[in-house]
């Protein structure tokens, strides 16, 4: 089990093209992709595998640059996700195609336990 006491954020990493991106990511249920990486980032990780329009929470709709990626949560040996990383906007969002793969409570806004 992995307990993250930064709430409701967990510790990942995500491998794209040989880059590593890893930081806190904060645990996003209402998002179905794999993991929201700021717009900077695209910067660092060179041409994107595709540009899509995506729509935001608030209905607007945006153009976000895709990569393939593997992610990981610190603590978790051996879980991976093959899923698209999505440059937009400036933090972090882990989202369902790679929560939906883990058992996750929050705690009264104290901590997140996560496990496989």
């Amino acid at each position: 089990m992995v307990v993250s006491h930064v709430y409701p954020y967990l510790r990942f990493r995500c491998q794209v093209r040989g880059q590593e991106l890893s930081d806190l990511a904060y645990v996003d249920t209402g998002f179905d992709g794999g993991l929201i990486a700021p717009q900077k980032e695209a910067l660092r990780l060179g041409s994107p595998d595709e540009v899509i329009s995506v729509e935001l929470g608030d209905g607007s709709s945006s153009l976000a640059l895709v990569y393939r990626a593997v992610i990981t949560v610190d603590g978790l040996q051996g879980f991976q996700v093959l899923t698209s990383v999505l440059c937009l906007g400036n933090e972090y969002l882990l989202g369902r195609e790679v929560i939906d793969k883990l058992r996750i409570c929050f705690h009264h806004g104290e901590r997140v336990e996560v496990e496989l």
